[in-house]
């Protein structure tokens, strides 16, 4: 088990650049390395560099966020796409699929 530093509130400028205010929440998460060929073989995967999982009922991430990996990693990080995953109660987690440093979802 590992923590995440998610950052939610960011303003775009005049040049369509993100800037995130405020400060950024820990939450508990699991996070995996997309290794190069799963990479190459589920072509949804093909600009993930990780996948973090994060049991909580009541978090709301979207690709407007930034996360921040822990060590070894320790990285500002790009959200690319959000998956929710529900049972019978409602929510239980979110799965993040965070991109390179580089590229932007």
């Amino acid at each position: 088990p590992d923590t995440v530093d998610i950052r939610t509130t960011s303003t775009v400028n005049n040049y369509g650049e993100r800037t995130y205010t405020g400060g950024a929440t820990t939450y508990d998460a699991y996070i995996i390395r997309v290794e190069e060929a799963r990479r190459n073989a589920d072509e949804n995967l093909i600009d993930v560099d990780y996948i973090a999982y994060i049991p909580d009922a009541s978090i709301a991430i979207d690709v407007s966020g930034q996360i921040t990996l822990p060590s070894p990693i320790s990285e500002t990080r790009p959200i690319l796409r959000v998956n929710t995953k529900r049972d019978p109660l409602g929510q239980v987690a979110q799965v993040v699929y965070v991109g390179t440093k580089s590229k932007r979802g």
